[in-house]
């Protein structure tokens, strides 16, 4: 949920940002756990004979591939949370000093 300031612009809300980092956090880790299971599968299936040992190797190597790229996204959506939050706690910091200065908005 946005929320706008009294000139209309959108302010952040940082403990629902710092939830949303949690709930990134959570969902890496659990990708994380799926990676590794995988990796187990596909380590067993390796040692299998015939074609369907083969299928789960290919099958199990595209899907790391896409689980890796998921953790890199959700990571780069993590920080761009955390920049985002970083960004206006200055603004707002910036605005308090501009205020207490009594040079006004």
């Amino acid at each position: 949920m946005a929320y706008y300031n009294a000139s209309g612009q959108i302010t952040i809300d940082e403990a629902a940002a710092n939830a949303d980092i949690q709930k990134i956090r959570n969902a890496i880790t659990k990708l994380e756990d799926s990676k590794n299971s995988l990796n187990r599968l596909k380590t067993s299936a390796s040692s299998m004979q015939g074609l369907t040992g083969q299928a789960i190797v290919d099958q199990s190597v595209k899907l790391d591939k896409q689980i890796a790229a998921l953790i890199e996204k959700l990571n780069t959506s993590a920080s761009y949370i955390r920049k985002t939050v970083d960004k206006y706690r200055e603004m707002d910091r910036q605005l308090a000093q501009k205020i207490k200065s009594g040079g006004g908005v």
